[in-house]
């Protein structure tokens, strides 16, 4: 794929908010404070009264953009995001269900402004997101398939000390003071206009750049600061590297249990604000500043367009997944390691659902090609086998070795894993074949009920005897194809858009859930999630 972008007029207002950035570089790594200008949340469930909820911290005293999103579990599309104005010291919990109707939602009380609006329910107070379907006038491509199940993104686009945008949505007496205004600054500006917002000549509401949006503001009043033509002017900054605390907890209402932790948070993501419009995407027409990004490459290709003067534009864009110390190397491991049980000792069980997930697979999809193959099955099958398409890890190689509590270890005989029925058979040897995945281990002729009732379950039969232990999976990217990430905007080799991955390690993130349950006690039944630990 190739796309070529118009020439961008870039304004004094651009290049003030990024020419303090040249030089700049940085090399993002997981937290071990578990802050972040990125988390993952590496699963959700909302099958069979699962429910997952985030809740996501403002730690600064700055106002916070930050895109919420979640990735279905098959190929991490992008089946719902919105964005969360949160005003300094914020706190924002939503929560991710399916309701009656099948329809998914994520629900919130939190008054938090949003862009877009979220959708009213019945309850006072309450709120959703609703995610599109192929049904919906809200899409042509099916996203909502296989959607009950997938891993959630949390990126920091940018933050504002102050401004219009950061005083109305500042809370006075638990409200914010006008989160319709807050909403401007994420229109779209039309592509006829200067992108780059020069003072008097472009008096047009919405993002105008990676690093500045504009609003409408009356008068002179608090907050608006300079007008021009009724506009004010907001001018972002690069995301604080610790600015988002993130946690997860996964609910079964029907056995009333919970599982939960923090979400995996990544330091120094990006070094430039990563401003995006909420607007519908039109096929066709090229859209450098629309909500698929930022993502875990980085902002929009706004900038790799070569009419971008030096030092104005936004020279980190792309490339932040598989840069040299980028997201890739970050989460890349050789080897995943943790507990397991799948103990029956007739008055109570003990289960665990290992979940493996592979982040950022998408970005190694030529994006186009692969949408307009989710239109026929036939073509989908076509992209994801042909390299021409698909450069992606999956379906990842895994070999395990379990241990019993006693330093005894065992190596499965091969089929090991076997795929749930409703994807049949695996590709020839052990492997993990979606970006999400849940290892449900089991005794042979059952007896221990998974945790999570999974879509993209593979069931695990020790074969020794043994009901306890911990296992090391070993996990290498597919040998079938050379992997590669392909790039929005620009052919970084002329011979095509797609590079060689710098990092081979294969980028994961999971945990493992336990799940006891008392057959004659079931209000003593509990869970807990324990992080795995990786090989490198």
């Amino acid at each position: 794929m190739k796309t070529i972008f118009k020439p961008l007029g870039v304004a004094a207002a651009v290049a003030a908010v990024t020419a303090g950035y040249a030089g700049v570089s940085s090399a993002a790594e997981v937290s071990a404070r578990n802050v972040g200008d990125l988390a993952l949340v590496p699963y959700y469930t909302v099958r069979s009264g699962f429910a997952t909820g985030v809740h996501i911290i403002n730690t600064t005293n700055l106002t916070q953009t930050v895109k919420v999103r979640a990735r279905r579990g098959s190929d991490s599309m992008d089946s719902l995001d919105f964005n969360l104005i949160m005003s300094p010291k914020d706190e924002w919990v939503g929560s991710l269900t399916q309701r009656e109707d099948g329809v998914i939602v994520f629900r919130t009380d939190d008054n938090t402004c949003t862009a877009p609006k979220a959708s009213a329910t019945g309850n006072p107070g309450v709120t959703e997101f609703i995610m599109p379907d192929d049904t919906s006038v809200d899409t042509e491509i099916d996203f909502r398939t296989g959607a009950e199940e997938g891993y959630i993104e949390v990126i920091g686009m940018g933050q504002i000390d102050g401004g219009a945008a950061g005083f109305y949505a500042k809370h006075v007496d638990g409200e914010p003071r006008d989160c319709a205004k807050v909403r401007e600054n994420f229109f779209r500006v039309d592509g006829a206009q200067t992108p780059g917002y020069l003072p008097g000549s472009n008096p047009v509401k919405g993002v105008h750049s990676p690093g500045v949006t504009a609003q409408e503001c009356s008068g002179t009043t608090l907050g608006c600061g300079a007008l021009v033509s009724g506009l004010a002017v907001n001018v972002w900054e690069d995301t604080a590297s610790d600015a988002l605390k993130v946690s997860w907890g996964i609910t079964d209402g029907n056995a009333g249990l919970e599982v939960g932790g923090n979400a995996v948070h990544i330091e120094d993501f990006a070094q430039l604000p990563m401003m995006t419009n909420q607007q519908r995407v039109i096929f066709g027409e090229q859209d450098a500043l629309g909500y698929f990004f930022p993502d875990l490459d980085g902002g929009s290709p706004f900038s790799l367009n070569a009419s971008v003067p030096t030092g104005a534009g936004d020279t980190e864009a792309r490339g932040l997944f598989d840069a040299v110390d980028g997201v890739r190397a970050a989460l890349g491991a050789s080897s995943v390691q943790n507990d397991w049980s799948a103990r029956d000792s007739g008055s109570f069980t003990v289960g665990t659902d290992w979940v493996i997930t592979m982040p950022g697979q998408y970005l190694m999809l030529d994006p186009l090609e692969y949408l307009f193959s989710l239109e026929s099955e036939a073509l989908n099958k076509v992209c994801l086998a042909d390299n021409d398409c698909n450069a992606r890890d999956l379906p990842a190689k895994v070999d395990i070795t379990y241990y019993d509590r006693e330093e005894l270890g065992f190596t499965p005989e091969d089929e090991g894993l076997v795929v749930s029925p409703s994807f049949g058979e695996l590709p020839g040897e052990d492997a993990l074949p979606y970006e999400v995945n849940v290892i449900t281990w089991n005794l042979e002729g059952g007896g221990v009920d998974p945790v999570f009732d999974s879509e993209y379950v593979l069931n695990f039969k020790p074969q020794f005897g043994e009901d306890r232990g911990w296992a090391d999976l070993k996990l290498t990217a597919s040998a079938a194809r050379t992997q590669g990430v392909w790039f929005y905007g620009m052919d970084p080799n002329s011979d095509g858009s797609m590079v060689d991955v710098v990092n081979t390690e294969v980028p994961v993130i999971g945990f493992t859930a336990w799940e006891r349950n008392f057959t004659a006690s079931p209000d003593r039944n509990y869970g807990r999630a324990i992080d795995h630990s990786y090989g490198s």
